[in-house]
């Protein structure tokens, strides 16, 4: 497709700016404000020095319905200088500067299968995920991260879905007592409506931010976002998540659930944050984080946030952290079930809420 100059002017201008934004990027530490609960400022040092010296490996994996390129294009390469991040740009222009491998998904179409895309490491992987869906495109995909031993993934993904698109994404990070995982996301969605699902689990430490910009056009259907995680810790585990739902034009819906089980001296990060843009009026979005702690020791550090610039909104958030719910339990314990049996059975249903949300969601 040939685009006129005044866009060729605008990207060259946002590419230039954005060179410039992450040239100057520092290195995350305690002071900085999306980096400072949890210690995991010591974590962006440990992935830093990785990224000054150590070569990247790993494998990708694609099950899909139509040809798609294991290696990004210069072009598309070059489209993740594009990217924001919640803190973390000198970690992203790193990743930027490693940058060569990943996968590219142009959708055109309605899929009746999962389209499944499956990054493996031992050591130090730094792939990308460039998801394109076209006007009317039906889709669900699903991303696992693999990172076996002492290795460290460290994933940018790029998700754009246009005007009556339908996309369910989930996001599966597996890893090992000690691996570590980062994974910085960018949704946009322009009339179209979007469903993203993460899920973590075995890794000594994660860090997910995800920001979704939600574009509506006056001609379209408003679009419409749904961000959701479900995660069980324990260990000496830490999960820090950062989220933006970012409404840039009015009418458009954002809907956002996170929920963790938290064991032994694990720690869970929330810092989410609803942006209403001026003259973004009639925005629908909601935020809400609930967290279930298992042992006296377990850390939750929550922080949901509004920042609304607009009239005639509807826009809330919440969180909630407690014990197991000690009623719940007794029954299951009243019916002859072990009490270490019963315990993940009101576990698994607490996170259970969550996958049926976005199940619903996907199936509306």
């Amino acid at each position: 497709m040939d685009f006129p100059d005044e866009h060729h002017l605008r990207l060259a201008l946002e590419t230039a700016e954005a060179r410039a934004r992450l040239a100057a990027a520092a290195l995350p530490d305690r002071r900085c404000e999306d980096w400072r609960f949890g210690k995991p400022h010591r974590y962006a040092a440990e992935l830093a020095a990785l990224l000054e010296g150590a070569s990247q490996s790993g494998d990708i994996r694609l099950q899909a319905p139509r040809d798609c390129a294991a290696n990004l294009s210069p072009e598309e390469a070059d489209s993740e200088l594009l990217m924001r991040s919640i803190g973390s740009d000198y970690l992203l222009a790193r990743h930027h500067a490693h940058f060569g491998q990943g996968v590219s998904l142009l959708l055109d179409g309605c899929y009746d299968e999962p389209i499944v895309i499956t990054y493996e490491t031992e050591g130090l992987f730094l792939p990308s995920t460039l998801i394109m869906a076209a006007p009317g495109t039906k889709a669900h995909l699903i991303e696992r991260h693999i990172t076996r031993g002492s290795g460290c993934t460290f994933c940018a993904r790029c998700i754009h879905a246009c005007e009556g698109a339908e996309l369910s994404v989930e996001l599966r990070e597996e890893g090992s007592g000690s691996s570590r995982t980062l994974n910085i996301t960018n949704i946009t969605a322009i009339n179209a409506r979007v469903r993203h699902l993460s899920t973590h689990s075995g890794h000594r430490w994660a860090r997910e931010e995800t920001l979704a910009e939600l574009l509506s056009a006056p001609s379209g259907s408003p679009s419409d976002v749904g961000l959701y995680s479900a995660n069980r810790l324990s260990g000496e585990q830490v999960l820090d998540q950062h989220t933006r739902q970012i409404h840039t034009n009015g009418g458009a819906a954002s809907d956002l659930l996170y929920k963790n089980v938290i064991d032994d001296k694990a720690t869970a990060v929330f810092a989410g944050n609803i942006y209403v843009a001026p003259g973004a009026h009639a925005t629908d979005a909601y935020q809400a984080n609930r967290n279930m702690l298992l042992s006296e020791r377990a850390t939750v550090h929550s922080l949901p946030g509004l920042e609304i610039l607009a009239d005639r909104v509807r826009c809330s958030h919440g969180s909630a952290s407690a014990p197991m719910d000690s009623e719940q339990l007794h029954y299951l314990l009243s019916r002859g079930i072990p009490q270490h049996e019963a315990q993940m059975l009101v576990a698994e249903g607490f996170l259970a809420d969550v996958l049926t949300r976005f199940r619903s969601a996907e199936q509306a």
